[in-house]
């Protein structure tokens, strides 16, 4: 038998998750597995544990979760098993179209859009929410398309520190 999905959360339910430790988030995320080669990312944080299957706005994502200084900072979901083949490009578009809808509900509007036809699409889109950047992106070839949303702390800094 199959393992059951983790529980359906929202964007904004997943940002408030971030700068939870990892003992906080075991009883919120009870599918969370570590992971066994983790991935780090240029701000230091290490992609400690991941959910196979997590349901965010509907859709179905392996999420891994980038930890720093023992504390969330960073949520990868990638769109999980993804169309293949001649159909690809359409269903994955169709579900993009349909994350970008549901951010914009919960969000509004998106700050940015790159790589978007007059009547298309963007291939990424970007909002800030409740100390959160939230990006989705639109990557790989049309005959195998990805589809990958991030959550993140939200960093600020001032001029002095760049």
């Amino acid at each position: 038998m199959a393992a059951s999905p983790a529980r359906a959360r929202t964007v904004l339910e997943n940002a408030a998750l971030l700068g939870m430790s990892r003992q906080q988030l075991a009883p919120v995320l009870p599918d969370a597995r570590p992971v066994s080669s983790p991935r780090r990312l240029s701000s230091g944080a290490s992609g400690l544990l991941r959910v196979a299957d997590a349901v965010c706005e509907g859709s179905h994502f392996v999420q891994t979760l980038f930890f720093l200084h023992q504390a969330l900072q960073q949520m990868d979901l990638v769109l999980l098993d993804p169309a293949s083949g001649p159909g690809a490009e359409a269903a994955v578009t169709k579900t993009q179209a349909f994350l970008v809808q549901s951010l914009r509900a919960r969000l509004g509007p998106e700050l940015a859009a790159f790589g978007a036809a007059p009547d298309g699409v963007a291939q990424t889109a970007s909002w800030v929410s409740a100390g959160a950047d939230v990006m989705l992106f639109r990557s790989g070839r049309p005959d195998h398309p990805a589809l990958r949303m991030v959550i993140r702390r939200r960093l600020l800094v001032n001029a002095n520190e760049l």
